[in-house]
């Protein structure tokens, strides 16, 4: 890491301040040079000419705050330059840059040189791209929660559990006195029993990470004129899907993405479900049940002033099972049907007119409410993790059943060692105790350039 780099860390673009960015030995000098601050205080602000090298004209009037070696965000001597946001300058600026010994940053090389200098460790570099590229305030927490290292102390906390277990398999080894007895070995079981749940827990939050990332499905579903067209208007606040009194309507599913509190949410209208006339409405039927499985929460909607439908007992129910589903009865300003006693029994249900806002409101914070327990508002309660973690604990995993195995075999102990030293070096290559340059290049190569 001997070149000096440099980047523009706010976007291009007429704005009122742009933000420059310089890491490297270089910096002092051109603290000297370019901006007349020989020996400037750390972390002070200072408001200078900026001289080109060559002319010596004033490029710029700007505020410049150094860095110094050990104490900024990539370990290395940095200065950062607020200039005013016209291209132009900025350009000029950067030119002038490049003429003094600095190069354009490669995407994500601040953060790369920070995981570097042991700055931060690998999962707190990847939340730095995920708090930039985040689009809710829940992925928000995730980010923040992780960028503090909550996430690398879980994982620290499973290395030292597997390292704990190495030494006691160890001193047995090493002293035969210590032999380890049924009684022990029991407590190892345990041990390592612990250690696999955790991390299986851990696998499986991935799925909650990917989801939250591409935006929460909440499907309305239900007979036709249930009124789910008038209710998706509604919580949009705008006519986005055709309402007709004719059934059928809606043969192809329509969505729009919206934020209920902290939550990015992808409302889906479906076509309504009954034994489909066409061939068009029978794949619009088949799309929407298909739905069903990528949904987060089902909205089902029922028209509370005519019978029940009883061929969605037989369509859909079955699908509902182990799903978050709220039953919402519709047509609150009609009179019920004497039959309505025949709803469907669910849990979390509400009686609504989807022209009433004050309604609206109510499911607004009943949808709230369930995405708040599937989704728990403090991470530190369910720490989630990305695809990459994912991939690297099921090896980790599959290590420990082995060890689990080789623990009630008649193998030797070292065979049991083997096996959580591999475990332990897939969650080392998570945090990037070990790790190679071209896993780094491609992990940082997603970051902005600036960052």
């Amino acid at each position: 890491m001997t070149d000096t780099i440099i980047a523009q860390s706010t976007p291009s673009g007429q704005s009122a301040l742009a933000l420059l960015r310089i890491s490297g030995t270089l910096c002092p000098k051109i603290a000297a040079e370019a901006l007349a601050l020989p020996y400037p205080t750390p972390r002070t602000s200072y408001l200078r000419d900026y001289l080109d090298g060559e002319s010596h004209e004033m490029l710029d009037q700007v505020l410049v705050v150094f860095f110094a070696e050990g104490n900024s965000f990539t370990g290395e001597p940095t200065l950062e330059i607020s200039c005013h946001g016209n291209d132009l300058i900025v350009s000029k600026i950067i030119q002038d840059l490049i003429r003094r010994g600095c190069r354009i940053a490669f995407p994500g090389e601040f953060s790369k040189r920070a995981f570097l200098s042991g700055r931060i460790d690998l999962t707190q570099a990847e939340s730095i791209a995920e708090l930039i590229s985040a689009k809710s305030e829940a992925e928000l927490k995730i980010a923040r929660f992780n960028l503090k290292g909550m996430l690398s102390r879980r994982f620290a906390d499973l290395q030292d559990a597997i390292l704990d277990l190495q030494a006691k398999l160890e001193a047995s080894i090493d002293f035969p006195e210590d032999d380890i007895d049924e009684e022990k070995k029991d407590s190892l079981h345990l041990l390592l029993n612990s250690i696999l749940t955790e991390i299986n827990r851990m696998i499986s939050s991935s799925t909650k990470k990917t989801t939250l990332s591409n935006a929460l499905k909440v499907v309305l579903i239900g007979s036709p004129n249930a009124g789910k067209s008038t209710l998706f208007n509604g919580m949009l606040g705008q006519h986005r899907a055709i309402v007709s009194d004719s059934p059928g309507t809606t043969r192809d599913y329509i969505s729009k993405e919206l934020t209920i509190g902290e939550f990015r949410v992808e409302l889906i209208d479906c076509a309504g479900i009954r034994k489909a006339e066409t061939d068009t409405e029978r794949l619009g039927v088949d799309m929407a049940l298909e739905l069903l499985d990528e949904a987060s929460i089902i909205l089902f909607v029922i028209d509370r002033s005519v019978p029940y439908p009883k061929e969605l007992n037989e369509m859909v129910i079955d699908r509902l099972r182990d799903k978050n589903v709220i039953l919402i009865e519709n047509k609150a300003d009609l009179p019920p049907d004497p039959s309505s006693r025949d709803n469907p029994d669910i849990e979390d249900n509400i009686t609504l007119c989807a022209h009433d806002q004050s309604d609206l409101s109510r499911l607004f914070d009943q949808v709230l409410n369930l995405l708040s327990k599937i989704y728990p508002d403090d991470p530190s309660k369910d720490l989630i993790v990305n695809e990459r973690h994912s991939a690297l604990l099921k090896y980790a995993a599959d290590h420990i059943v082995e060890a689990l195995q080789r623990l009630s075999s008649s193998d030797g102990n070292e065979f049991v060692l083997q096996e959580l030293n591999l475990s332990r070096e897939y969650l080392d290559e998570i945090i990037g105790i070990k790790t190679n340059e071209d896993v780094l290049d491609k992990l940082f190569g997603q970051f902005c350039i600036g960052k």
